[in-house]
């Protein structure tokens, strides 16, 4: 394990070092405060494999920006946006620019629309110019095709999120000058998803998990391309062609369910054979920033020691009550007032949330900060796992008319969880434990094809919970206003209430890139 930490250390430092070498010597726009889709290169750099190696790095590194990282705003719009989830914070004013858009009240100039944009687009014009140099630099050709590959399976993962957030978004596929970008104009999103899907096609031919050397296990893989080609067809309702990416990442026996849920979320499984993608976020050195900041977001305002923090993306009442009270699965989405962590002094303190409740999915315990500096926490950021693939792999084929089938791999998910322990080995005290039977959690029996439809989407509501795909599940579902509707009048609450049908399955296109292209790129409908 030493030698692990050690090859892992001096892998992360010399990720920071090429990252801060490339960004000065292009002198790049400063991605935090002007949106690039690409960016004027000298004409000494990506002549060699190693140079686009190191422009490479600063595309996986684009996901990772201190203070902007995409993580964060993956789990605050994705969630906090649907009825899993409430802003939190301080305040309706802390974070103001969340609390507009779970009320459904956004204006274009919200800044944190335009992060996701911003950093999504800086992701695509970093994969760019890899795409673009890398058949014409010189050295070892099957690494630098194995960089192109990467680098598409990035542009591809970016520009899902901006179709499936934005609808027609610019196509931007070459290293692009500022001053091209302004005439720039919005491309139909069907092309949109014909570039994903070609490029994912393409990464296909990466290693797959555990074929990379161990200072590379992080790089995205076959299974992490044909995962957001599986969602791609899956959110164009292309059910046929969805259900064969999927079946092979299945056959492949890469991947397996951990024998905990709770195992997820436990540093001594990151990475694990769940892991589909995963951002690592460790700290092997306090002066190279290679931690992560979103846990001090999530985790309580509480002024308790060990667990004090912003007090955003806090669970709803709504979605502990989408569980059976004997899931073990509560134990691993919720904390409570109360709960304390082994080796901790006090208790948690979730007086601040609205809802009474906090994440555990992004708790770190004090125990394991120790030595780390509290605003960069070494914890790795789970996107996509294998329990995703599962139940997105039933779905197909119950839409495929393969019920029958579809049931084996959601009641495979449905069997982890019921064989999870309801008790947190993590916590010394813990107030709320699901009274689990041998009976909690049986197995799906129907097959008929719209009952088992909505026991699918249930399940993975349940099982993904606080992993902020709620949003992208119920657009794809084409039911996010009837959801939302319904949450503000179980709850008497404006949350929800004001979501219009013919605009917030959209997200407004940011005001700052209407103005810089003069109206050339406009505005979805109705914002």
């Amino acid at each position: 394990m030493q030698i692990f930490n050690l090859i892992i250390q001096k892998y992360h430092e010399k990720a920071i070092n090429i990252f801060v070498d490339t960004f000065i010597r292009y002198c790049c726009s400063n991605l935090l405060d002007t949106t690039t889709y690409g960016q004027q290169t000298s004409e000494t750099f990506y002549k060699t494999d190693t140079q686009i190696g190191e422009a490479l790095t600063g595309a996986y590194l684009q996901l990772r920006v201190k203070w902007n990282e995409y993580a964060l705003d993956h789990y605050l719009i994705g969630d906090c946006t649907t009825d899993d989830a409430l802003k939190g914070g301080g305040s309706e004013g802390d974070m103001a620019e969340m609390y507009d858009m779970e009320q459904f009240i956004t204006q274009p100039s919200n800044a944190e629309v335009a992060r996701r944009w911003r950093l999504l687009y800086g992701l695509v014009n970093r994969a760019n110019d890899v795409i673009y140099y890398a058949p014409s630099a010189q050295g070892d050709t099957e690494l630098l095709k194995r960089y192109v590959n990467e680098a598409k399976a990035l542009r591809a993962f970016g520009y899902y999120f901006l179709v499936t957030s934005f609808g027609d978004v610019p196509l931007i596929t070459e290293p692009t000058t500022p001053d091209a970008v302004t005439i720039t104009e919005r491309t139909p999103k069907e092309r949109i998803y014909e570039l994903i899907i070609q490029d994912l096609t393409d990464a296909k031919n990466l290693p797959a998990k555990g074929e990379y050397s161990i200072d590379e296990q992080y790089r995205v893989t076959s299974g992490m391309a044909r995962a957001m080609l599986a969602k791609t067809y899956m959110f164009t309702f292309n059910y046929v062609e969805a259900e064969k990416v999927l079946k092979e990442i299945v056959d492949s026996r890469k991947y397996e369910l951990l024998p905990q849920y709770s195992y997820n979320w436990f540093k001594e499984y990151e990475n694990s054979s769940e892991s589909v993608f995963e951002i690592p976020n460790q700290m092997y050195n306090k002066n190279v920033g290679t931690g992560t900041n979103v846990p001090h977001f999530f985790t309580s305002r509480g002024a308790v020691a060990g667990y004090g923090g912003y007090g955003f993306h806090c669970p709803s009442q709504d979605l502990w009550d989408a569980y059976d009270a004997d899931d073990p699965r509560l134990t691993y989405v919720f904390t409570h007032t109360g709960d304390r962590y082994a080796g901790d002094t006090q208790e948690q303190n979730n007086s601040v949330s609205p809802t009474g409740y906090h994440d555990y999915k992004m708790t770190v315990p004090a125990v394991d900060k120790i030595g780390w500096d509290v605003w960069l926490i070494s914890y790795n950021i789970r996107f996509i796992r294998y329990a995703d693939i599962l139940l997105l792999y039933a779905e197909a084929l119950n839409e495929n008319n393969k019920s029958g089938e579809a049931l084996i791999y959601l009641n495979e998910v449905r069997k982890r969880a019921r064989e999870t322990d309801p008790i947190d080995p993590r916590r010394d005290k813990q107030v709320y434990i699901p009274a689990t039977t041998p009976n909690s959690l049986p197995d799906i029996t129907t097959t008929n094809k719209d009952e088992l439809r909505q026991r699918i989407w249930e399940e993975r509501r349940r099982e993904l919970a606080m992993e902020g795909w709620r949003r992208e599940e119920l657009i794809r579902q084409k039911r996010f206003g009837q959801v939302m509707k319904a949450y503000a009048t179980k709850y008497n609450t404006t949350k929800g209430a004001r979501f219009e049908e013919n605009r917030d399955y959209l997200l407004p296109i940011p005001q700052s890139e209407i103005d810089r292209t003069n109206n050339i790129v406009t505005q979805n409908p109705n914002y």
